[in-house]
């Protein structure tokens, strides 16, 4: 008689977020930053490969639905837009300083709202928490007294957002984009 396996099969899982990536120039500006703040507040800057503008967190979805999620996802409709991180901010409740914008382009909202909607929509679950616009710069901050002013503001044109999955490794958190979307180009870019 063969012996029954089924309590051990499980399905796999995979944590994963959309996202939205800096161009080569603000992600160097953005790594920099974090590095020289990690050093004069303690902590641990955020990898230079993992510099990211979170959308939204979905968290552990089910191996065998992420196509059904590609496909919710392509069904997003938004335009180009500029970011501009413009203040390095600190939530002392989880020790994070962050990149911080004192005015959010009305287009990431949209295009926010617009894949809450979808997502809701298709049945899938996904951290609704009010959207708060930023970039971790350096988690567990140990000493923050004063932070700087950013001289210029940190910016670049979005033209695409990404699915991504968050791996723990034994180097740390890894993460690979799963897949990436095309924003339209806007009205004022033809």
């Amino acid at each position: 008689m063969a012996e029954d396996n089924s309590h051990i099969l499980k399905t796999k899982t995979a944590r994963v977020f959309f996202a939205i990536k800096p161009d080569d120039a603000a992600l160097k500006q953005l790594s920099h930053l974090a590095k020289q703040l990690a050093s004069s507040c303690g902590g641990q800057n955020t990898k230079q490969v993992n510099i990211h503008l979170t959308l939204v967190f979905l968290g552990e979805i089910a191996i065998d639905r992420l196509d059904a999620l590609r496909a919710a996802a392509k069904c997003v409709t938004a335009t180009t837009f500029n970011l501009s991180f413009d203040e390095i901010r600190h939530w002392k409740h989880n020790q994070i300083i962050y990149a911080g914008m004192s005015k959010c382009a009305p287009e990431l909202l949209a295009l926010v709202g617009n894949l809450r909607n979808t997502l809701s929509t298709s049945g899938f679950p996904f951290d609704s928490r009010a959207f708060k616009p930023h970039i971790t710069l350096v988690r567990k901050a140990k000493s923050v007294q004063m932070l700087p002013e950013l001289v210029a503001p940190v910016s670049w044109r979005v033209a695409d957002w990404f699915l991504i999955q968050s791996k723990q490794t034994g180097h740390g958190i890894k993460y690979t984009s799963l897949d990436c979307w095309i924003l339209n180009q806007s009205s004022s870019q033809t």
